[in-house]
């Protein structure tokens, strides 16, 4: 794979007169907290978001503020892993990115659009570097079985590998010298593999895949090819909810009721839950009408927002019992 980076109007462009609109898109969000003791500021978040030095750097401030780096570009040229039956391969380049939340929670996201090939001969590079983060598919495999074969792939590395791209994108963040390399909190990193259909007049729409990989939550949605920036968006929407939720559960929650089994302290930790992480649950449905029916849709299913206030809650019980616990005796 090679890797170069583009501006933001060019990574924007990815249908062109007389070409063929993208029909599927493939994503990867991966979600961790940054490497640094403190919260970062916004000059601090936009200078570590200088992946490519004079490219411009994407912020905003309420209600939670975001800072997005520019697009790097990934070139790819491998085979498709095709669930069922059928195969194809795939050309064309990858686009990512890294996205710092309230300056402290990074995400490295990667996508990809694709498209039938117009023939089935490769092209040389410069075919493919026209139309920035579209890979075109060589053979015929059934459109399905390729979005079924990329979610339930579990050696992605054998086909479209966006996990060592997103993966990447956030190695490239946390070894910046503009940390200190201490977090506050040991949390692992949260994995969102996400596929979509994309065909005119189609209504966006979502879905949650059982995934038979450890760790990683698939998604599946419908729209639009002109929604697919907003499915982007919503993806990396969901990851970071998804992992504020994984995180106050299963670490914060988990560690503290062992610590207070054990006498220890955890006092710091929950503070840290109720100061750094619960004000960042923010459902992304003041975006848009269309964002917020993906959402709903999620909610629907999952009650992810009430199962997060249970957990806030008891981040609150086990905060105030440690607080009224009298001294140990020895």
């Amino acid at each position: 794979m090679s890797r170069t980076t583009i501006d933001d109007d060019r990574a924007a462009r990815t249908a062109e007169p007389g070409r063929r609109p993208p029909e599927l898109a493939f994503g990867e969000v991966r979600t961790c907290l940054i490497q640094n003791q403190g919260t970062l500021s916004t000059s601090a978040s936009v200078a570590l978001m200088q992946l490519t030095p004079g490219s411009p750097v994407s912020k905003v401030e309420r209600p939670v503020r975001r800072v997005v780096s520019p697009e790097q570009v990934t070139g790819i040229d491998c085979r498709l892993n095709v669930a069922r039956e059928g195969k194809g391969r795939a050309i064309g380049t990858v686009l990512s990115h890294a996205v710092v939340t309230n300056g402290r929670v990074l995400q490295g996201s990667a996508h990809v659009a694709l498209t039938a090939a117009a023939s089935s001969d490769r092209r040389e590079w410069r075919h493919y570097l026209r139309r920035q983060g579209v890979a075109e598919i060589i053979g015929s495999p059934n459109p399905n079985n390729v979005l079924d074969g990329f979610l339930g792939d579990s050696t992605p590395t054998n086909g479209v590998d966006l996990a060592s791209i997103s993966d990447r994108v956030i190695e490239d963040v946390q070894q910046s010298s503009e940390l200190d390399h201490h977090t506050a909190l040991r949390a692992s990193t949260a994995v969102v593999r996400w596929a979509a259909t994309l065909e005119a007049e189609r209504s966006p729409t979502v879905h949650i895949v059982k995934s038979d990989v450890p760790n990683v939550h698939a998604v599946r949605l419908e729209g639009r090819p002109g929604d697919l920036p907003m499915l982007l968006r919503f993806c990396e929407e969901f990851a970071l909810h998804e992992w504020l939720l994984t995180t106050v559960k299963d670490v914060i929650v988990a560690r503290a009721e062992k610590d207070i089994d054990r006498d220890r302290d955890p006092l710091d930790s929950l503070l840290f839950a109720l100061n750094q992480l619960v004000p960042l649950w923010m459902p992304p449905t003041y975006l848009s009408e269309r964002m917020k029916a993906l959402w709903d849709g999620v909610e629907s299913r999952t009650h992810y927002t009430a199962l997060f206030d249970k957990q806030v809650a008891r981040v609150r019980d086990l905060r105030d019992q440690v607080k009224i616990r009298p001294p140990r005796r020895f």
